[in-house]
């Protein structure tokens, strides 16, 4: 067994993008301090210029900001008059909360199998019905299928993703985002938003996010409370000024994980297509051995990640539907395959090329002091 470490290569970035020594911080810090003086708490101004400011970088009509990309997801479904017993195609490999939502407006997720890329498979969609798709953008690919008459773009990873040079916030019909803290861009806590070019959905969508109201007193139609408080607003715009460069470096950095591991026994990198503008997310690979990797690197002191060991086929929690093990053999594979490393913009060229070495020296089958590895020699 390989000899644990005090060098370490986090996962999780926010401590030290909210340094005492970062500007970003006092200036969220400052925003709030006057919005707090203000009272001004729900869908103020500053919810306002978050919107706007999404439509002005990404050349969209409208953008509703709401409290979690969950929300995202089921809003839209609602103004798409999605309801009770329609189907809706989504991939098996996203995040639960996909499925939820599509559960929360009372329809039927139909699982579809995944290709090498992660992203839906689209011969095997084609020959399903359904009354909507759900493309989910998994690692910040985002791929426009315009294959399907009604859909919605799951591009909770994909803030700044492109498809041959059109953004991801304008794929029809809706593209719904996340802004939870460990996002590309992202709030102090939960939050979402939706874009899209029509303006009737924009109106109901402002509808549903506030009980139906359309003015105080006047409610139209059933509606939630799903509204972006003004603090996550002043941290989602504040973050909204760097987000070329935070994605810019994790291209970077996904650039140099696969020119460092194209040639890695045991390791494969999903197909690279220079049509997609890729924000990275989440750095996704396939590795033999992916358990024993894991806990390998975990002793050398790199933190890993797995996007999602359990496909929601899988789930205990929508075994009512009667899909079984072998059903969707690729999402299958690729489950007990994938492991995500640290792509975030603070890590270090040292830190990339130790975590590629140490990759290379497990499958290697020693480490630097030649002891064993996990009983292989």
């Amino acid at each position: 067994m390989t000899t644990t470490t005090d060098y370490k290569v986090p996962y999780n970035y926010l401590p030290l993008q909210y340094s005492e020594e970062s500007s970003l911080a006092s200036d969220i810090l400052h925003d709030i301090g006057m919005e707090i003086r203000r009272g001004l708490f729900t869908i103020g101004p500053w919810v306002e210029k978050f919107e706007q400011a999404i439509c002005d970088k990404y050349g969209v009509d409208y953008c509703v900001a709401v409290n979690s990309g969950t929300d995202a997801l089921i809003l839209a479904m609602k103004a798409m008059d999605i309801k009770a017993r329609d189907t809706v195609l989504v991939p098996a490999n996203t995040f639960v909360a996909t499925i939820g939502a599509i559960v929360a407006v009372g329809a039927t997720p139909m699982f579809i199998d995944v290709g090498p890329d992660y992203q839906m498979d689209l011969e095997k969609a084609a020959h399903r019905r359904a009354m909507l798709a759900i493309p989910v953008h998994l690692t910040g690919l985002a791929r426009d299928e315009q294959w399907f008459p009604k859909t919605i773009q799951d591009a909770a990873q994909a803030i700044g993703a492109e498809d041959n040079g059109v953004s991801v916030a304008k794929f029809h019909d809706m593209a719904c985002f996340s802004l939870h803290p460990l996002k590309n861009l992202h709030a102090m806590g939960d939050g979402g938003f939706i874009t899209t070019e029509r303006a009737s959905e924009a109106e109901d969508l402002r509808l549903l996010r506030n009980h139906g109201l359309l003015d105080r007193d006047t409610c139209v139609v059933p509606g939630y409370n799903s509204r972006l408080d003004s603090l996550q607003a002043i941290a989602a715009w504040h973050g909204l000024k760097i987000i070329d460069e935070v994605n810019d470096k994790r291209r970077a950095n996904a650039a140099r994980y696969d020119e460092g591991l194209k040639d890695c026994p045991g390791v494969t990198i999903p197909p690279r297509n220079p049509r997609y503008k890729q924000v990275y997310h989440t750095y996704v690979l396939q590795f033999e051995q992916r358990d024993d990797l894991k806990t390998y690197l975990g002793k050398k002191g790199i933190d890993t990640r797995i996007h999602y060991p359990v496909p929601c086929h899988l789930q205990p929690a929508y075994s009512y539907l009667g899909l079984k093990r072998g059903d969707l053999p690729v999402t299958e594979c690729q489950a007990k395959r994938i492991l995500t490393l640290p792509i975030h913009e603070f890590l270090t060229i040292h830190q990339l090329d130790y975590v590629i070495s140490c990759i290379h020296e497990y499958y290697r089958g020693k480490t630097d002091d030649t002891e064993e590895i996990s009983g292989e020699k």
